[in-house]
Order: C-alpha cells, then structure tokens, then sequence
C-alpha cells in the first residue's frame, strides 16, 4: 500500500482552506482523509483543520490491528462524528466563526479494504484495470439536478452554483454521514479529491493521468491541469496504490 497527497491553493484564492492527512497504521493499515473548508476564511481553515486533527486523533487512539470489518466502520462514522460535534462547538463560541463546516471523505485502508466516510462534494474515485468510477455521490444542489436530468456532468462542472453543498460537517450538531466498505484489488488506486479538482478536470482526463503515471507523477499532474483550468478553487489530491 502507497498513498501520496498534494495540495494547493490555485489561481484565484488567497488562502488555502483544504486539508488532507496520510497516516500509517498497524499491519499495512493507512489512513487517507481530505477535507474541504468553509465559512469564509478564517473559518473555513479552522473546520478543516479542526476535521483533520480530531478525525486523525480519533482513528489513531482507537485503531486495533485485530478489529473487525464492523468495527473499521463504526470507527470511520465515530471519527466524523467527533469532528462535527468540535467544529459545531467552536463556532458556537466563537462568533467569527459561526456557521462554518467542511467537507470530507476518508478511507481506512484495513485488510485489503476500504471503509470509506463522506460528507459534501469532495470525492472518491477508483481506478481499476484503466478504468475510472466515482465512487461517492455528491451533497450538492447541482448533483440532485443531475440526477433530474436537468443538467448533464458537464454542465454542472461549469455551473455557478456548484459549490452550494447540502451537507457539511460541523454545521449542525448532527450529521448525515454516507458509509461505504470497498474490497481493494492489486493494481486499484483511489483518488480523493476536492472540488477544486473534480469541478475542472472531466474524468476522462483524471483516468488517463491515473493509467499512464506514478502515483507521485499523477498528483503533480493533476493539481496542474487543474491550474491550467483556471485554478478557481483550492485543490488537493491523495492518490492511494494498492
């Protein structure tokens, strides 16, 4: 297992407010976590460091080498949890920071698996034998229209309301957290990616650069296509190689 992430804050933006994590674990077990900030600047640099550190603590305090598939999963919905409720806190102690949340999508690589959490528009991706699927479905306003027919992939990719999310975390005390168990192959590699990416690079040229590159190479890539896009958003990168 081999995981490689790269940030960057783009053409447009003065701060970047993502944040990503790679942490190893017992027995070849990793961690690969990405986050997406916001509530303006302050505030989206703070839920999304918020979100790294407590969902990093919280994995890395309770991972056991010999837990269960059920365990690695309540594990990965716990650690989100612990960050909505801290983000939530601190913005209601800090008026400058209220309504403030983040994104995030996170895969706990166990036993030739990945328990995967996601919340908003950040997303998982898999490459396998050369080909591309999303694997997470976005929070989003403009997703809900895509699934009405009402706008094509492409069309939501350029569409001004693209960043209105549906759900974040730490906005509300609770959050709805989608849950996913993936078995890993040979050869797959995972994506996770912010916005920033996904909302500039259609997937067949995010599937070209995961068949022909290192994974080392395709992040570089790929935060410069985005650039190259215009760079509108903040933009990172984790690639995993199983």
């Amino acid at each position: 297992m081999k995981i490689v992430g790269k940030t960057d804050v783009g053409m447009v933006r003065d701060v970047n407010q993502d944040a990503f994590k790679i942490l190893a674990l017992g027995q070849g077990a990793g961690l690969a976590l990405v986050c997406d900030g916001m509530g303006g600047a302050r505030g989206g640099d703070t839920a999304s460091y918020i979100a790294k550190q407590v969902i990093t603590d919280t994995i890395r305090e309770k991972y056991d080498d010999a837990m269960g598939a059920e365990t690695a999963k309540i594990l990965v919905r716990e650690a989100v949890l612990e960050a909505n409720r801290s983000i939530y806190q601190t913005a209601r102690e800090n008026a400058e920071l209220a309504g403030m949340g983040t994104t995030v999508v996170l895969a706990l690589l166990y036993q030739n698996h990945a328990y995967v959490a996601h919340v908003g528009d950040s997303r998982l991706y898999r490459c396998r034998d050369s080909k591309l699927s999303q694997l997470t479905r976005d929070h989003s306003y403009i997703q809900e229209m895509v699934d009405r027919g009402e706008l094509s992939p492409d069309q939501a990719r350029q569409h001004p309301d693209r960043n209105f999310i549906t759900r974040a975390v730490g906005v509300q005390w609770d959050v709805d957290i989608d849950l996913h168990i993936l078995e890993l192959k040979p050869g797959d590699r995972l994506l996770l990616c912010t916005d920033g990416l996904s909302s500039t690079c259609p997937d067949e040229q995010i599937e070209r650069v995961l068949q022909q590159e290192t994974i080392e190479e395709a992040a570089e890539i790929l935060i410069q296509l985005a650039n190259q896009g215009g760079g509108h958003d903040n933009i990172t990168v984790v690639i995993v190689e199983s």
